[in-house]
């Protein structure tokens, strides 16, 4: 308590009383001046009100919190952080939200837009949901005040040092998600009906970035690596189709159609009868999510499905505490034609913003899988989730050390924690990368460092 005063009175001369109030908003609250300016203006009610949460605290303690809502990736990791936290949660507690809109400078002055109305309606359900004109005031205060840490729902951004990853496996110890009501699943089943589709028949949905998302923003440059070609995965979806599955192509919006007519695949991307219910329930309810990871697939990951991630990079952001099979893209030196190794491309792995231009002033060439590739791939996960799939001895002496060089890797908890039972890399992925793709790089790891038991994988 006091440690926060003493640093609030020791910085006031340096930063002023703006600068303190940002100290106190988190990152991913923006700390603009709009925000601080609205803060000051609102503190003749806004602090009374800090008053009452303290006096109230003996008996009943009143927490505020935050929900990011117009990135949908965003959305769906903290509402479900919080429902798994509340899942847990042992002591009561009264607990207000406000939405906050991280795109926009006026966040805090009005009400904010969620990116899928629906989802905000389930949120609104099950949780308590004020404007934030009128709770990021009273937060900020509190969070001034020397003594509100108790008052205060801090979100999966705020978490050190796994900011915005749930790697200690709180989701997926939880049991159930958010429920949607009867008249939700039926109205999303007779939608698949009408497409063709039987009651207990597979579906799967197919998530492929492409160059429409964040078209319009002026640092799409900087996220083309994480894009793919719809292209490339139309062998993949016929041959489910021909297994009896169903292939949803999700997308709110997406360059371009997926090049297949099979009647059991279904380009939802570009239907006419598309919805924000429908864009949640796919997710939630499919037998398996093909994505290169694009945010809406974290809804199939929360509702306990498997996640199937192809052309996903970098590779140290890799989803360990998922029920997830990766297959990354391909890093090659340019140079030389030849493919990283595995402690290479943990190296070179950047964050969102630098990616594609710190790649190519590395030498690196980022390579998409071939449609051979992505087949290999969807054969392999469907073959697992049916149990014909069998890893041989070498398969499973690759994976093992592939993880034990995951694990040691200096960077690696800066990331991962908890390590689910069901995550694992592609074996047919492993193969095509050669035995020196496993070997540690001369001088700068330590060999000795990767003996341990197979029994210790995801401890």
């Amino acid at each position: 308590m006091f440690k926060n005063l003493k640093s609030s009175i020791v910085n006031f001369p340096r930063l002023g009383l703006v600068g303190l109030i940002k100290q106190y908003i988190t990152p991913w609250s923006i700390r603009r001046p709009a925000t601080a300016l609205l803060v000051i203006l609102n503190a003749p009610w806004a602090l009374p009100c800090v008053f009452i949460l303290r006096c109230l605290r003996p008996w009943y303690v009143v927490r505020l919190g935050s929900i990011t809502c117009d990135h949908i990736g965003h959305f769906i990791l903290e509402v479900n952080w919080l429902w798994a936290l509340r899942q847990q949660q042992t002591s009561k507690s009264l607990d207000l939200y406000w939405f906050f809109q991280f795109n926009s400078i006026f966040n805090s002055w009005v009400i904010a837009k969620p990116c899928n109305q629906f989802y905000a309606a389930m949120v609104r359900r099950n949780f308590l949901i004020y404007p934030g004109f009128l709770l990021q005031p009273i937060s900020v205060w509190n969070r001034i005040i020397p003594g509100g840490k108790v008052h205060h729902v801090p979100n999966s951004w705020e978490r050190i040092p796994y900011p915005g990853r749930p790697v200690d496996g709180t989701m997926a110890k939880i049991q159930g998600n958010m429920p949607f009501l009867p008249e939700e699943d039926a109205q999303a089943q007779a939608w698949l009906r009408q497409q063709g589709w039987q009651d207990g028949e597979p579906f799967v949905c197919l998530l492929v970035r492409d160059s429409a998302f964040k078209a319009e923003k002026d640092h799409q440059k900087e996220y083309t690596i994480r894009n793919s070609d719809i292209l490339t995965y139309g062998q993949a979806a016929e041959w489910l189709a021909a297994q009896g599955v169903w292939v949803l192509r999700m997308g709110k919006k997406m360059d371009r159609p997926v090049p297949t007519t099979h009647p059991r695949i279904v380009d939802y991307a570009f239907h006419p009868e598309k919805s924000d219910l429908l864009d949640i329930w796919l997710f939630a309810h499919c037998d398996l999510c093909i994505t290169t990871g694009s945010g809406p697939d974290l809804l199939s990951n929360f509702y306990g499905h498997p996640v199937l991630l192809i052309n996903y990079v970098p590779i140290i952001w890799l989803l360990s505490f998922s029920h997830a099979t990766c297959f990354p893209k391909k890093l090659l030196w340019q140079s030389s034609d030849t493919p990283l190794n595995l402690l290479e491309c943990l190296d070179y792995s950047y964050r969102c913003t630098e990616w594609s231009s710190l790649y190519a002033e590395q030498g690196i060439q980022v390579v998409d899988l071939t449609a051979e590739e992505i087949l290999a791939a969807v054969q392999e996960q469907w073959q697992r989730l049916q149990g014909t799939w069998v890893d041989s001895n070498l398969d499973q002496d690759r994976q093992y050390r592939f993880l034990e060089l995951f694990k040691n890797h200096p960077r690696f908890y800066d990331n991962h924690n908890w390590i689910h039972p069901e995550f694992r890399v592609g074996s047919t992925w492993l193969r095509s990368m050669g035995d020196d793709f496993l070997i540690p790089t001369s001088g700068q790891h330590n060999p000795d460092q990767l003996r341990g038991s197979r029994d210790n994988y995801h401890k």
